[in-house]
């Protein structure tokens, strides 16, 4: 006697049939599974401020999650229902199903680490250039992938167990209705945010997947580009700072003192034969990077950057909660002595120290002359390992005539030279790491309605390592102060941790090379590189200068990701 096949019992018609009535039963489950991985956007979604944020991104929540597994129904599994097999169209069905959840468990991550989700610009940007050691690996993979499989495999029988059922079960009817309900009225208070401008919705439209379109005016919106209370926004951003618990080797570390000069008001053009004859042989006979930019106009936000590495739009969040820079907290376990000199002469507010970093020893001199005599007697009469920082600021006045200015750089270039001759005659610069640089650039180049005049920023850096390294070379890498703190932190005080973990910089010993620099000027995402400045403005325009031409641009949307992503690295 033959084995009798029950497919064969089934025409054609009962099989799409069957699987039909089964493929809503399955359907619905990956409805309730989809809204319970969403359920992780909701959770990482911006702070919403009022009651209706919090209504639009519950019914956000519920309507595009669904209507996602909707839309995979209807193209994927409805057209498989007409295969005419009823086992077939399931296995498949698990399949397809169990690949759409790994995908949607894959953009959860991505958003989580980058607030951004799947797309061609952001792949290609994933395999060149994130960092997976920072916050997006995907070994939990290993464990979702066969938790995803186990829940398929239970909505299969589910699927099948309410296939056969007589009594109807009226929750599924309930549950669609809600979420159709909350797929439009999501989609209404959408359009009235948009048309009155409530940035308590407008904010939060690209929090779930494929729910609106990716655009660089919503893309930088949506990362905190805009004009809303930028001040209460700031200080009231949660970060992580340190991302990871800093690794020290001991035996890699130097301790050598270090001795940081800004010559603030000078710019890389000012070097020359004729009034700056001392620095230009510093440049040649020492570490000189020779694409140095700062990344900020003001002064202020330039030592913010080279004390802690990282963007000025944390100092207010810092600020109030009395964060120290990770490299000056290691430097005071080291026990070294720090302090600040600097002159009151030029154009300079007077300099606001961040709350974190007022255990340093700071004085006030009237003339950039007495800096360096206020720091040779600091060195003479200190045993202690140095942490020494001269600021000198006659260069910022804003009426300078030329003749006056090439007097003060002459001046400046002298005593330069004397201080430095005087460390090594005393046996000091043997010991010391000393750099050589700006926090602000020459006032009097560029146009001060440029949002960023890459004349003026462009300006010298200099380092005398310890025990004579690297002497005579000129690095051509793009470089800027936030690599300041990890290449203290690495050479001096040996931490070895990732320097991404609490810097946006890198060791100048080792800088590799960079497309561009990363910073921004209030609602302005700015990218520069040696050539040109790229400039994307808030309201998604996008433009180039380069030799003080400007031209419009389509914004580049995987440049607007890796740059935001380096901006936003900290914000938790």
């Amino acid at each position: 006697m033959g084995t009798l096949n029950f497919s064969k019992l089934f025409s054609y018609r009962e099989q799409v049939a069957r699987s039909s009535a089964w493929g809503h039963h399955f359907l619905f489950l990956n409805l309730l599974l989809s809204c319970f991985i969403g359920f992780v956007y909701f959770y990482a979604a911006p702070d919403y401020s009022s009651f209706l944020s919090f209504t639009y991104l519950l019914c956000s929540w519920i309507g595009q999650m669904s209507f996602l597994s909707c839309v995979v129904y209807l193209l994927l599994l409805f057209p498989l229902t007409f295969i005419g097999s009823f086992r077939l169209y399931r296995i498949l069905s698990i399949i397809i199903a169990s690949l759409c959840d790994l995908l949607l468990l894959f953009d959860v991550k991505l958003y989580l680490a980058a607030k951004v989700h799947l797309s061609m610009p952001v792949l290609h940007l994933m395999v060149e250039d994130l960092d997976f050691t920072t916050g997006l690996n995907y070994n939990f993979m290993y464990i979702a992938i066969p938790a995803v499989i186990a829940l398929q495999c239970l909505a299969f029988k589910l699927s099948n167990r309410e296939l056969y059922k007589t009594r109807h079960n009226y929750f599924p009817l309930i549950f669609c209705t809600v979420a159709m309900v909350s797929f439009v009225s999501s989609h209404g208070l959408s359009a009235w945010a948009d048309a009155s401008g409530y940035r308590g919705i407008t904010a939060m439209r690209n929090v779930y997947p494929a729910h609106y379109p990716l655009t660089a005016r919503s893309f930088l919106s949506n990362h905190g580009f805009n004009a809303v209370n930028d001040e209460k926004r700031n200080s009231d951003t949660r970060f992580v700072y340190p991302l990871e618990p800093l690794q020290i080797d001991e035996s890699s570390a130097s301790h050598a003192s270090l001795i940081t000069i800004f010559i603030n008001g000078l710019s890389y053009s000012d070097l020359n034969a004729e009034d700056t004859p001392e620095l230009l042989s510093l440049k040649k006979s020492y570490h000189s990077f020779e694409e140095h930019y700062l990344p900020y106009q003001d002064r202020e936000s330039n030592f913010f950057a080279s004390s802690y590495g990282i963007p000025v739009q944390y100092a207010p969040a810092f600020k109030s909660r009395n964060v120290y820079p990770v490299v000056r907290e290691e430097m005071f376990r080291n026990e070294y002595s720090i302090r600040l000199i600097e002159s009151k002469e030029g154009n300079t507010k007077e300099l606001t120290i961040p709350q974190g970093m007022r255990a340093l020893n700071f004085t006030e001199v009237p003339k950039d002359d007495e800096v360096f005599v206020k720091a040779l007697e600091n060195t003479q009469n200190n045993e202690r390992r140095t942490a020494l920082t001269l600021n000198l600021n006659a260069l910022t006045q804003t009426a300078l005539s030329v003749q006056k200015r090439r007097n003060i750089l002459r001046t400046l270039d002298q005593k330069l030279s004397l201080y430095l001759k005087t460390l090594e005659e005393k046996g000091l610069l043997q010991h010391s790491m000393v750099v050589i640089t700006s926090a602000c650039g020459n006032p009097q180049l560029g146009n001060n309605s440029q949002l960023y005049p890459r004349q003026r920023q462009h300006v010298p850096f200099i380092v005398i390592w310890p025990d004579g390294l690297k002497r005579g070379v000129s690095c051509q890498d793009l470089t800027s102060h936030f690599d300041f703190a990890p290449t203290v932190g690495r050479e001096l005080l040996g931490i070895v941790s990732d320097p991404a973990s609490y810097s946006l910089g890198r060791d100048l010993l080792n800088p590799g090379s960079r497309s561009y620099l990363t910073t921004q000027d209030g609602n302005s995402l700015i990218l520069i590189s040696p050539r040109s400045v790229s400039i994307y403005k808030s309201n998604g325009e996008a433009y180039t200068e380069s030799g003080g031409e400007y031209k419009a641009i389509t914004p580049d949307l995987e440049h607007l990701i890796g740059a935001t992503r380096e901006l936003n690295r900290f914000i938790h």
